[in-house]
């Protein structure tokens, strides 16, 4: 289990790499990209092949079996720390470096969510309700980052299980 640990942390650490790089990228080249719909597409891959990558390595290394929980093990423990690592880069770059990019994006967010809800037919109040909202929350201050981390870690946890379900291999019984 421990060489499951090692590999998935390593795996955990070049997911979070390629999340500070990603990250770093899209706000050097247009802060409006964060809002680009293919932007999210792209990480949720990503995220996911470092996740099922971490587990079929570590089914590689013991030689063809794995557990469920082993193979659930390693996809969390890799997309945690992969998430732990992005988080604090956002947090510092949002909050400490460049503050003014997360008004910039806020903003940015907002009018991608009231197009969003013109063209499902949101009612006016309904929109006005929800710009209100958004305006009262800070997604990308220390609060707001840390709910969203939580929030990811549930998500990409049922990813995981899923991921368990389809990787795992037991070893067989012998009688």
């Amino acid at each position: 289990m421990e060489a499951l640990r090692k590999n998935a942390a390593k795996y955990g650490l070049f997911l979070g790499l390629a999340m500070v790089v990603a990250t770093t990228l899209i706000y050097a080249i247009d802060l409006s990209l964060f809002t680009a719909s293919w932007y999210g597409i792209v990480n949720l891959l990503i995220i996911v092949g470092f996740g099922v990558v971490s587990s079929v390595q570590n089914k590689k290394a013991q030689g063809g079996f794995i557990s469920f929980k082993e193979t659930f093990t390693s996809f969390f423990i890799t997309i945690a720390i992969g998430f732990f690592i992005a988080t604090l880069f956002s947090i510092l770059l949002f909050n400490i470096i460049d503050p003014e990019a997360k008004r910039i994006i806020s903003e940015n967010v907002v009018k991608f969510t009231v197009e969003m809800m013109e063209k499902f037919g949101a009612k006016p109040g309904d929109i006005n309700n929800v710009i209100k909202e958004m305006e009262k929350s800070d997604s990308f201050g220390v609060a707001g980052q840390l709910k969203g981390f939580a929030f990811n870690l549930v998500i990409y946890s049922i990813i995981g299980l899923i991921t368990a379900l389809i990787v795992r291999r037991e070893r067989p019984q012998s009688f």
